[in-house]
């Protein structure tokens, strides 16, 4: 996520999710499987596995709902074959397809083991294959992208805690569809080369390393591949080591940088019918001086380059700021039929914008216009500008161009004289909805208590956005809340007394700092209560809670900070005061009240170096707290819940672990004795979420997901009980796109409403069938 940008300036979201990689050695070709509905029975040894449960003989029809937008948006391309079809991939959400010019998208993730589509690439001939680049490696789709095949033979053995082949490139040859090239490396994150071109000459079936031995730097991690369209053996890589070129078809390479300001080259572009004119974009160094970014060309096939700058800002970043102070330009399009037209994309948050130039390069022009001339719809995502993070030319149609960022795409259809937004739909009175490009994820959802119609969502990187139509449309929920703080939105508590009175935790995901704010309108407009001059620490506030003695007018509400505890205010926000006596330490993962009586609470303390994790208890609204299980059976704990209707069964999530050297299980836990003692009844690597419905203790839904940075890293899904654990089964249908299910919500009016929220895809919901 790494930051987003600031008005006109630009950059995005859950990417910062995204941690390792790098490349093995050795092939590995896995294998997949298929589950099928059937009666819900309990694994070997009693506890059943997420990874092999059983579908629900009656799965919830899920509707995706959501702003539009989000991201990163990292890879787009206009469709060779039909006018109107566009190929979308980002970062945490997988593939997306539109079939009506970026009016309407539908989400196609079946098959792909991991949701972060780096570069896509159509069979210029069939129009059902498609190949895409994840980091996970490879993959190919026979009927348009609607499912995909894992490519493996031949690649590096997969890896548990890495990624083994992570693609930063891909090229088809046209005129042998069956020849792809993949280039190895994380062309985003700069990192994660191995000097590595992989190919195949049987439409992916069987894949080997091209490039001989010492043909490219070792550590060279590859940004582009273009075919010359004049001769298919003659290929150009793009690198942070310069320029390379090969004349047999991949084997041997030669570094081709003469006029270069250094080697550390973005992308490139080729004129397909001047083929011998190449665009290069090379990367400045942030905060150095002098600047050498910017667009080269070549006009004799990448012998020699000139320097294209005219036109293009040249901004150099103080020392100490954010890279992108330094002005940048990555992606860059030729027009198909005239050299000297093409565009080039600002990707820093000082030059957010479109280029264009219609003399090759001699000067370059700005084709976004803001304020009261402007010549673009920016949607609902006004908070970031339009860096531009991918870039694609319609081939049926030049003058036809998209361009994602970290939120948006815009298109144009007049060659850059004006732009549309082409991922939501904005509505006459300010509310807006999505179109199907949903690439969110969600910290928290909550239905309003009183009016099931009325829906908080707490998002990364966008804060918070309400619905009062039961998801069908929404407004960004941020004024009041200051600039630093309107990142993440992270709980909202309601007081009893008044349904247009409450709370909200805000923050950033990113640091542990944060605000709590109050809201007497019903979170249209707040204003922040909760900071370090009425007594509460600047940490992220992850949970927020109303105390059942609150009367009309005196409202005690207790807050969980990162890192700091738990803390109280006995008026209504206006001050506070920590509540740590008894606890061992602040970090808490999960403050939970009894639902019957007033002033009890549990508290789940993450572990530590010194300590496991554990579990604490107040009979005084935080004054006192005894310990319940001090050295609780997991290693990594995530939530915990009570249910409603028998308040001494808990349940608890966790992530599997270590603690010192000894191994613990993730999944989900059941405690019948208010928390004393534990046992599992659910084994999967990663539970972030578990709900209980409150009219029946027995009836459970665990939310799971997975780190995303290793080769196989979808999260198990949704899963629910319906006999407390001892069974369970998946309700993973396929309109539930995305995997990584970070929360799992019900609707308190009617249980069986649940909403999905996840780490990619935005929110589900769906009524689950008893």
């Amino acid at each position: 996520m790494h930051g987003r940008s600031l008005g006109w300036l630009g950059l995005g979201l859950c990417g910062a999710l995204l941690l390792t990689g790098g490349c093995q050695s050795g092939a590995e070709a896995p294998a997949t499987a298929g589950a099928a509905a059937a009666p819900p029975v309990a694994a070997t040894g009693g506890i059943p596995d997420a990874a092999s449960l059983p579908l629900a003989a009656r799965l919830p029809e899920w509707k995706n709902i959501g702003p539009g937008g989000g991201g990163w948006i990292q890879s787009i391309c206009a469709s060779p074959h039909e006018r109107d079809t566009l190929l979308v991939g980002c970062d945490v959400g997988g593939f997306y397809l539109s079939t009506d010019a970026g009016a309407n998208y539908r989400i196609f993730n079946d098959g792909l083991q991991d949701y972060f589509v780096e570069c896509i690439a159509p069979h210029p001939v069939d129009p059902k294959t498609i190949y895409l680049g994840c980091e996970s490696g490879m993959y190919k789709s026979s009927d348009g992208g609607r499912t995909w095949r894992w490519l493996r033979e031949g690649f590096p053995a997969i890896q548990g805690y890495s990624w083994s082949a992570p693609v930063g490139a891909l090229v088809v040859d046209a005129t042998n569809p069956e020849t792809v090239y993949a280039g190895i490396g994380r062309p985003r994150w700069r990192k994660s080369g191995c000097g590595a071109v992989h190919k195949t000459t049987d439409g992916g079936a069987h894949w080997a390393k091209v490039n001989a031995p010492g043909s490219l730097p070792e550590d060279a991690w590859v940004t582009d591949l273009v075919i010359d369209p004049a001769d298919s053996r003659h290929l150009y890589l793009a690198c942070q080591k310069g320029v390379f070129q090969s004349r047999d078809a991949g084997v041997t390479w030669q570094l081709t940088v003469n006029g270069l300001p250094h080697p550390r080259v973005r992308r490139l572009a080729v004129c397909r019918a001047k083929p011998n004119v190449l665009y290069a974009t090379v990367e400045s160094e942030p905060a150095k001086e002098p600047w050498q970014g910017g667009v080269y060309k070549s006009t004799d096939s990448g012998q020699t380059w000139q320097a294209c700058l005219n036109g293009l800002r040249q901004q150099v970043g103080k020392p100490g700021q954010p890279a992108p102070m330094t002005a940048n330009y990555d992606r860059i399009v030729a027009h198909p039929e005239n050299p000297d037209i093409a565009y080039v994309g600002g990707c820093s948050w000082v030059n957010a914008m479109m280029y264009k130039t219609v003399d090759g390069g001699q000067a370059w022009v700005e084709t976004f216009k803001d304020g009261k001339d402007g010549n673009f719809e920016r949607g609902w995502i006004k908070m970031w500008g339009p860096s531009t993070e991918c870039l694609t030319l319609s081939p049926l149609a030049p003058d036809t161009l998209y361009f994602g960022t970290s939120g948006h795409i815009f298109k144009t259809i007049d060659g850059a004289k004006t732009w549309q937004q082409a991922y939501c739909q904005t509505l006459p009175d300010g509310r807006f909805r999505g179109t199907g490009l949903e690439v969110t994820c969600l910290h928290n959802i909550i239905v309003h208590p009183r009016n099931s119609q009325t829906l908080y969502f707490g998002y990364y990187d966008i804060g918070l956005l309400v619905s009062e139509d039961g998801g069908q449309s929404f407004r960004r929920c941020m004024d009041g809340i200051d600039y630093k703080f309107s990142n993440s939105c992270f709980a909202i508590a309601f007081d009893p007394a008044d349904p247009a009175h409450c709370w909200g935790g805000f923050g950033s995901w990113g640091a542990n700092e944060g605000v709590v704010a109050e809201s007497t309108d019903g979170g249209k407009t707040w204003k922040q209560v909760g900071t370090p001059e009425t007594g509460l620490p600047k940490a992220r506030c992850r949970t927020l809670l109303v105390d059942k003695a609150s009367t009309p007018g005196a409202v005690t509400l207790l807050a969980a900070c990162d890192a700091q505890g738990v803390f109280a205010s006995g008026d209504g926000g206006k001050s506070w005061q920590a509540r740590n006596q008894g606890l061992p330490h602040g970090e808490v993962r999960g403050l939970v009240a009894h639902p019957q009586k007033a002033g009890v609470y549990w508290c789940l303390l993450a572990a530590t170096k010194e300590l496991p994790p554990g579990l604490f208890r107040t009979d005084d609204a935080g004054q006192h707290w005894t310990p319940v299980n001090a050295d609780l059976p997991v290693a990594d704990v995530k939530a915990i819940t009570v249910a409603a209707s028998a308040p001494e069964r808990l349940y608890m999530a966790a992530r599997q672990g270590k603690r010192g050297e000894t191994a613990f299980p993730g999944g989900v836990w059941r405690s019948d004795d208010a928390g004393a003692t534990w046992r599992q009844v659910l084994a999967d690597r990663f539970v972030q979420s578990v709900t209980v419905d409150p009219r029946d203790a027995n009836v459970v839904h665990a939310g799971m997901t997975d780190h995303p940075y290793h080769d196989e890293c979808l999260g198990s899904g949704v899963a629910c009980s319906r006999d407390g654990g001892a069974t369970w089964v998946s309700l993973n249908a396929p309109r539930l796109t995305c995997r990584h299910a970070t929360v799992v919500a019900l609707d308190p009016q009617r249980p069986d409403r649940v909403y999905v929220g996840t780490g990619g895809n935005g929110v589900f919901v769906g009524d689950v069938a008893p």
